[in-house]
């Protein structure tokens, strides 16, 4: 009879065997303040959010993740979504002022 061994995690997944897993909606709840719905979890975990996904793994039909699996996707989704917001402001032109609009600011001394 041949026993199966599994193989060591991939850096950076999470381990079912060591880690402490806990329903990513109880994760959620405790960090966040309110319950994310069974499709906010499933968005998470396939499409991600601003270009991070959620490390999980299923359990008996629940998805788990560890407290750092959630903080670093969290840290991820924030950094993603400030760089984007950086890039977008960079593109941006400023609006040039029409001549009118010009001249009752000089008026008015703000400029």
């Amino acid at each position: 009879m041949t026993t199966a061994t599994l193989s060591p995690p991939s850096a950076g997944l999470i381990d079912p065997e060591h880690d402490d897993l806990r329903p990513v909606r109880e994760i959620a709840t405790a960090r966040l303040g309110k319950k994310p719905s069974p499709s906010v979890i499933w968005r998470w975990r396939v499409k991600g959010c601003h270009g991070a996904k959620l490390e999980c793994v299923q359990v008996y039909g629940t998805w788990c993740t560890t407290a750092a699996a959630f903080a670093q996707f969290v840290r991820e989704q924030t950094a993603n979504a400030v760089a984007k917001c950086r890039a977008e402001s960079a593109d941006s032109k400023p609006t040039e002022r029409d001549s009118r609009t010009t001249k009752k600011l000089q008026a008015a001394g703000l400029l």
